[in-house]
């Protein structure tokens, strides 16, 4: 049975939506870092998304836990273990859930700032710390003990950005910042901030985000 054109026409129409939240949502690498003396591959990674938003922490780490089990690495969102979203929950307590899923490695994701070209209204965020310069030549044992690159339950603990939607269309980017550290030594050993250029879904954007990651832990050869 031929479809009326109407139908057709709104069909092509819903098409061409979809393609363009998709092609709307871009991520780049602006800096990345690893540890050049580690030399081991994470096997088993606990995540971390720090959001003030449940559904945005959902989002980032059942993309990670997903991404992560498809390049063969075993992987539980911190949310799925029953981790609260406070960030004054007990050190020991999360180290014990980390050692309950044999977990070797934390990845910890959160936005550390965000930014509106031709600005119209919101798309505003604020953000509790300044970390300061970003160092490619950063190596954890030189850090001071109260940097929040530290260790993973410094980083855990710091700020966050409450991001605030835009009310009217325009260019948001977003920066989001990811970093690795390994268990046993409790050593950052990779991190990477990208940045994010939202026009569309957000998940759409987590998906990309989340591509974006895994192909530069990849080819730091961590995973």
């Amino acid at each position: 049975m031929d479809l009326p054109m109407t139908v057709i026409k709104h069909l092509l129409g819903v098409i061409l939506i979809g393609l363009l939240v998709v092609a709307c949502s871009s991520t780049k690498t602006t800096e990345s870092w690893s540890d050049q003396s580690y030399t081991g591959q994470i096997k088993n990674a606990y995540i971390i998304g720090i959001a003030k938003d449940d559904l945005n922490r959902m989002i980032f780490e059942d993309n990670f836990e997903s991404r992560l089990i498809s390049a063969g690495i075993k992987a539980i969102a911190s949310y799925k273990d029953n981790l609260p979203t406070n960030q004054e929950v007990d050190r020991e307590d999360i180290i014990q859930r980390m050692r309950n899923n044999n977990c070797d490695s934390i990845l910890l994701t959160r936005l550390i700032s965000t930014r509106t070209k031709a600005t119209i209204s919101g798309g505003q965020g604020s953000y509790t710390y300044t970390p300061g310069s970003y160092s490619r030549g950063l190596t954890s044992h030189r850090l001071p003990k109260d940097s929040p690159y530290s260790s993973w339950s410094n980083y855990y603990r710091h700020g966050t950005v409450n991001y605030v939607a835009p009310t009217k269309a325009e260019v948001v980017i977003l920066t989001v910042e990811s970093v690795l550290y390994d268990l046993q030594t409790e050593e950052l050993i990779w991190s990477a901030q990208l940045e994010t250029r939202l026009e569309g879904n957000f998940e759409n954007m987590v998906q990309t985000f989340v591509d974006e990651v895994t192909r530069d832990l990849k080819e730091k050869g961590l995973i």
